[in-house]
C-alpha cells in the first residue's frame, strides 16, 4: 500500500510540474507593448504577437515592414496617432533610435529640431525641440511623419503639431532600406499654405535703432514684412539696410525725407527717388520696386513719373499716436481680415514691443504674415507700374 501511495505522489508532482511549465511557457511568450507616452511607459497592454497586436486595433491606419527587420503600426485612438514600432523577428517594441545607424542618433535628433525651427515659429518650436512629451512616430515608405501631443503653448494653439519629414532629409541616418523621392525639396521653412488667411505687414519711416531687432522678431515668428524706408535714413543704417535685405524680407520707397509728394515739383521728386535709390543699390545691389508715399498723398503726374508700383494700406494703426503695445496688438486683432496690408512704423518701440506680442497671435488665429509682394504673388496679383494698390483678394 505504501508503495502505491508514493507512486501517485509521485504522478500527482509530474503533473503538477508539466502544467507550471506550460504556464511558464505561456508567459515567456507573451510580451507587452507600451504606449509611446514618455511620461506614461509602465502602461502596456499584453498580446502574444505583433499580428495579434495589429488585429486588436479598432482604427488602425497604417502597417508598414522595413528589410523584415522593422515593424511600424500606427493607429488612432481619442483622436491621436499612436505609433508603435517592433523588431520583426522577436517582436519587441522599439524605440525610434531601432531605424537609425547607432552612431547617427544624436545629429538625426539635431536634425529634427532644425526642421522643427524652420516649420515653426519660435514661440511653438522652442516647446517641441525639448521632444519630453509625447511624440508619435509614423513610418511611411518615403517619409517620417512625427505627431507632437501635451506641449503647454502659449498663446494656446488649436492646430495638430507634426512634421513631415522626407527620407532625403535623414537617408544618411538611417539603418533601413527606403524609397527616396527624386523630386523632393528640402524644407526651407517659406512655404506658403493658400488655404489660410494671409496678411502683409508693412512697416514706414525707417530704417531706425529698433529696425534690427524688429527684423529678428519677425524671423523668429517664421514672418516677413514690407520696410518703406527714408532715403536719409537709409544712408545712416547701411548695415540695417543690409541685414533687412539680407533676411528676405522687401524694402520700399517712402520719399527722401517723408516730404509730402504734392507740395514737391516733380522733378524735385524723381531726383530725391533716383539718388536713394542708387543709395539702396550700393548697399543691396537692388533697387526699389514699391513706393508708399508719405501721408499716402498721390495723384496720375506722380505715379507716372515714377517707375514703381504704389503701395497704401487698409489697416492703419496709428501707432505714431497710439503708442500702447497693447492696445495696438488688440486693435489688428479686432480689424484684420484676409489680404489686408497693415500699416506700422518702425521708429516707435511701442510698436516693436505690440509687434511681438501680435505675431503669435496672427498665428494661432491661422494668419501667414508676409512681404507685399508674396501677398500680391498668392493672391494671384500682377503688380504693376504707376497702379496703386490698397489690398489684395484672393
Amino acid at each position: 500500500m505504501k508503495r502505491k501511495r508514493h507512486k501517485i505522489k509521485k504522478k500527482a508532482l509530474g503533473f503538477i510540474a508539466i502544467s507550471l511549465l506550460l504556464v511558464a511557457i505561456s508567459l515567456f511568450k507573451t510580451f507587452s507593448f507600451a504606449y509611446p507616452n514618455n511620461e506614461e511607459k509602465t502602461k502596456k497592454v499584453s498580446v502574444s504577437d505583433i499580428n495579434d497586436y495589429e488585429n486588436m486595433q479598432d482604427n488602425l491606419v497604417s502597417r508598414i515592414d522595413f528589410d523584415d527587420k522593422i515593424t511600424n503600426i500606427v493607429s488612432i485612438v481619442d483622436d491621436r496617432y499612436i505609433s508603435k514600432i517592433f523588431n520583426f523577428k522577436t517582436g519587441e517594441e522599439v524605440t525610434i533610435e531601432s531605424i537609425l545607424k547607432p552612431d547617427m542618433v544624436d545629429a538625426f535628433f539635431k536634425k529634427v529640431k532644425e526642421l522643427i525651427y524652420l516649420k515653426y515659429p519660435k514661440f511653438i518650436a522652442s516647446k517641441l525641440e525639448l521632444l519630453n512629451k509625447t511624440n508619435s512616430y509614423y513610418l511611411k515608405e518615403n517619409e517620417l511623419i512625427m505627431y507632437f501631443y501635451d506641449y503647454e503653448i502659449e498663446p494656446m494653439v488649436s492646430e495638430e503639431l507634426s512634421l513631415h519629414i522626407n527620407y532625403n532629409e535623414i537617408k544618411e541616418y538611417l539603418d533601413i532600406t527606403v524609397k527616396l523621392d527624386n523630386t523632393y525639396e528640402n524644407e526651407d521653412g517659406n512655404k506658403i499654405d493658400k488655404n489660410k488667411k494671409i496678411v502683409a505687414l508693412t512697416f514706414d519711416d525707417g530704417p531706425g535703432p529698433y529696425t534690427s531687432n524688429l527684423v529678428d522678431i519677425l524671423k523668429d515668428n517664421k514672418t516677413s514684412a514690407t520696410f518703406f524706408m527714408l532715403g536719409k535714413n537709409i544712408n545712416i543704417y547701411k548695415d540695417t539696410v543690409l541685414k533687412v535685405h539680407e533676411s528676405g524680407m522687401e524694402i520700399g520707397y517712402h520719399s527722401y525725407n517723408h516730404k509730402n509728394f504734392k507740395r514737391q515739383k516733380l522733378q524735385e521728386i524723381k531726383e530725391e527717388f533716383n539718388k536713394s535709390n542708387s543709395i539702396l543699390k550700393s548697399i543691396t545691389g537692388d533697387t526699389f520696386h514699391l513706393i508708399r508715399p508719405p501721408y499716402g498723398e498721390i495723384n496720375n503726374k506722380i505715379k507716372d513719373a515714377l517707375d514703381a508700383s504704389f503701395i497704401l494700406w487698409n489697416i492703419d494703426t496709428l501707432d505714431w499716436k497710439n503708442k500702447d503695445s497693447d492696445y495696438l496688438t488688440d486693435y489688428v486683432l479686432k480689424e484684420v481680415n484676409d489680404g489686408n496690408i497693415i500699416l506700422f512704423h518702425d521708429i516707435h518701440k511701442t510698436s516693436i514691443d505690440a509687434i511681438n506680442k501680435l505675431l503669435p497671435l496672427l498665428y494661432v488665429n491661422g494668419y501667414q504674415v508676409v512681404t507685399v509682394s508674396k501677398l500680391a504673388e498668392v493672391t494671384g496679383t500682377n503688380l504693376e507700374l504707376h497702379k496703386t494698390y490698397r489690398y489684395f483678394k484672393k
